[in-house]
């Protein structure tokens, strides 16, 4: 059955990936996860289902595309590029820490959480599209601890699996808590958690920490 449109012709480009994008996180924020389908993007956008799963497949690979987007507007580029030397291990995990979290705040709570809550429920379509993000965590990671060994820092030899700690950190507080995480509390998850973790030997940076 052919679909019908609203509107005198469709929009093309630019201009209805735009829509396409707004109209999804309308559909978020005022029906739910549970209601984004492509039927509903296509009839507020005036386009056809046919085109929105020739691109996407399915609105998981939609939002994940959005988040992408936003994302690399926030930062002006990729994270990994916006990781300096501040002169401490701590202080470049709270850097991390710091620039992911605006991430969150950047993409939005309803694109955020939709993810979130499909890697919650192990969706064998997201490891497919979170597999590149995984790989250029681990290469923001070891950017960090190259910085630390450098300035001679005692790290710790650690799997790749370990690497995405501070990620997994922010995404787990951010679905538990539905809210942005404050900065005394991203001071605490690398103090207590992270430094620990990274760090063969935590205890200068601690003592630092008292004085």
């Amino acid at each position: 059955m052919r679909e019908t449109y609203r509107g005198s012709r469709r929009r093309r480009g630019d201009i209805l990936l735009e829509s396409i994008y707004q109209a999804t996180v309308k559909i978020l924020k005022e029906e739910g996860y549970a209601n984004l389908t492509f039927q509903r993007i296509a009839q507020m956008t005036r386009t056809s289902r046919t085109v929105l799963y020739r691109r996407w497949g399915n609105p998981l690979a939609l939002i994940y595309e959005i988040r992408g987007y936003r994302t690399n507007k926030a930062l002006h580029g990729e994270l990994i590029d916006k990781i300096e030397n501040t002169g401490s291990l701590r202080g470049d995990l709270l850097l991390l820490l710091t620039l992911y979290q605006s991430v969150y705040v950047a993409v939005g709570p309803e694109i955020m959480n939709a993810i979130l809550f499909e890697m919650s429920q192990n969706n064998v379509n997201l490891v497919e599209l979170s597999k590149n993000a995984i790989e250029s965590n681990v290469l923001t990671m070891r950017k960090i601890l190259r910085f630390a060994q450098a300035r001679g820092e005692k790290i710790r030899d650690l799997s790749e699996l370990t690497l995405t700690l501070p990620f997994d950190l922010i995404r787990m507080s951010n679905l538990l808590h539905h809210a942005v995480i404050d900065p005394d509390r991203l001071e605490c998850m690398v103090d207590e958690i992270l430094l620990p973790v990274f760090l063969a030997d935590c205890s200068a940076s601690s003592h630092s920490l008292q004085q």
